[in-house]
């Protein structure tokens, strides 16, 4: 009987060895760059990473490729004057016209309306544009004369406008842009004319979209408007130079093209890049009932955009510890790769890594959502299959006396 029990205990402890490290992957699938592997998605300890290596091997690699924008004309000049979008509020004045003298705000269906007057379709005009529009209207509906007809058309807000972004931003798609605190609003009934919209701007329409990647090409960034191309080079925004200002009208479309190389200059907080990235993190020995108990809590998880592999497994309390016994652990990176848009996996031992904590490869840049994983040490391991040992066979040696 005694002999059964010890056999079951044996068992169940080579069962759970098991569980201490995760399974490596299949020889054909861990990435060796001398061999050149066709599928290259997991990165040993000993091999560097390089995301456009990564994505150049993959078999699944697609590129992230430009609009097609036909034989529309390029355009280089940005100065083109704000036209008028829904929302937009301006005060129409007429000399001797009071009558017909309003503050109007652009419907939804792009109108505005003023006393005796039919609806005015405003939204795309100039102000230029919008001012000719009215004074024919008040000609030719027999309301004034020309030689008498003067108006001031003078902008209070411009609001929020939706804009569409594509290419090598983090998050493509339909954005709101230019929307406005509640403190600000406030400010739209005093009595004064013009409004910055600051917001409105180039810059931050990419950063609504989660700030561009680090493939981006940030000298050939595109807007596109009404089939006209403008193209903007923001390099200045990243090195202080003078860049070129366009304010964005709604429907405007801007496309990011990528380099299909992973830059890490672009991986810092800029108007063009996330001030901070969120990732995910484990570090548990034993499974806990809470974060606070490992010491991961949420503030743990955020950084500045640019931090680096090991700054991101300090945070999670990998590194440290007594040199012989919880020193020699490893960390697992689980990124996305933005140039061929699959996951990869990126295993570092501690000690290797801040021996080469200065090689990018060694120690490449967090992006967001990336996920990081801490293993314990050898000698952490042996420690916990011997508490299972002493947990489960002296239970068993017991039953067994009885």
């Amino acid at each position: 009987m005694k002999t059964i029990n010890t056999l079951v205990s044996i068992a169940m402890i080579a069962g759970l060895t098991a569980c201490v490290t995760p399974s490596q992957p299949a020889q054909q699938d861990v990435c060796d760059l001398e061999k050149q592997l066709t599928s290259c998605h997991y990165f040993g300890q000993q091999t560097p990473y390089n995301r456009k290596v990564s994505a150049v091997t993959s078999n699944h690699t697609t590129f992230p490729t430009a609009p097609i924008f036909g034989n529309k004309a390029m355009i280089v000049d940005t100065e083109q004057a704000l036209s008028l979008s829904v929302g937009d509020k301006i005060s129409i004045k007429i000399l001797n016209g009071e009558e017909f003298s309003k503050d109007v705000e652009v419907d939804a269906d792009g109108n505005i309306y003023l006393p005796y007057l039919p609806a005015i379709a405003a939204k795309g005009l100039t102000l230029a544009q919008l001012n000719q529009l009215i004074n024919d209207l008040l000609i030719d509906e027999n309301l004034m004369l020309s030689h008498a007809v003067r108006i001031s058309i003078l902008p209070i807000s411009w609001a929020p406008i939706e804009i569409t972004t594509s290419g090598a931003v983090f998050e493509p798609g339909q954005h709101m842009i230019n929307k406005k605190l509640p403190i600000e609003l406030k400010d739209d009934g005093s009595n004064f004319a013009g409004d910055q919209a600051i917001k409105r701007s180039v810059g931050s329409a990419v950063k609504s979209s989660g700030g561009v990647r680090p493939d981006a090409d940030i000298s050939a960034i595109k807007v596109i408007r009404d089939g006209q191309v403008f193209n903007m080079d923001l390099r200045g925004m990243l090195t202080g130079e003078k860049v070129p200002s366009m304010t964005l009208m709604a429907g405007d479309h801007i496309h990011v093209p990528s380099t299909h190389s992973f830059n890490d200059q672009l991986a810092r907080p800029s108007q063009l890049t996330a001030p901070g990235i969120r990732v995910f993190m484990s570090n548990l020995t034993q499974p806990a009932s809470s974060n606070s108990q490992s010491a991961v809590d949420r503030e743990a998880t955020r950084f500045p955009y640019g931090t680096r592999l090991l700054n991101g497994a300090i945070a999670a309390n990998c590194v440290g510890g007594a040199q012989t016994t919880n020193a020699s652990r490893y960390v697992i990176l689980v990124t996305k790769n933005p140039l061929s848009n699959q996951i990869d996996i990126v295993e570092r031992s501690i000690d290797g890594l801040i021996q080469s904590a200065w090689n990018d490869q060694s120690n490449p840049v967090l992006l967001p959502g990336d996920g990081l994983a801490c293993y314990d040490s050898r000698v952490t391991n042996m420690r916990e299959i011997a508490r299972t040992v002493t947990e489960l066979v002296v239970p068993t040696t017991l039953i067994g006396w009885l």
